[in-house]
């Protein structure tokens, strides 16, 4: 397996713990400059950058699923404030957390809605 297959591997087995550049090298078998480069042009972003990524979209899925409160899931998630996972949240998916939730709920009452007129 390459470094950059190993360094995957890695952060979607570790993303919710907190990871280092340091964790994510050791992994790949490779120093950090190396990582950060090969990394890069692999997946054409930071390792800083996907992990993010990665815990943001593992954060709308629990959202989408119905979790009530949106300051316990940025919490899980590696945020210290509400302020600063919906900024990064809405950054990343173009609406904020309470927008996804309500969304959500949008489209479950719209369902029950249809199937009960037809």
């Amino acid at each position: 397996m390459n470094p950059v297959a190993k360094a995957l591997w890695f952060i979607e087995s570790h993303f919710t713990q907190e990871l280092t550049l340091d964790d994510v090298a050791n992994a790949g078998g490779v120093s950090r400059y190396h990582m950060s480069r090969v990394f890069g042009i692999a997946t054409g972003c930071s390792i800083v950058r996907y992990v993010r990524s990665r815990r943001l979209t593992e954060a709308a899925r629990t959202l989408a699923s119905g979790a009530p409160d949106i300051l316990a899931v940025a919490l899980d998630v590696g945020y210290s404030s509400h302020e600063a996972f919906t900024r990064a949240f809405r950054d990343q998916f173009g609406l904020t957390p309470r927008g996804a939730t309500n969304a959500r709920q949008s489209r479950r009452y719209r369902t029950y809605g249809a199937d009960q007129n037809g």
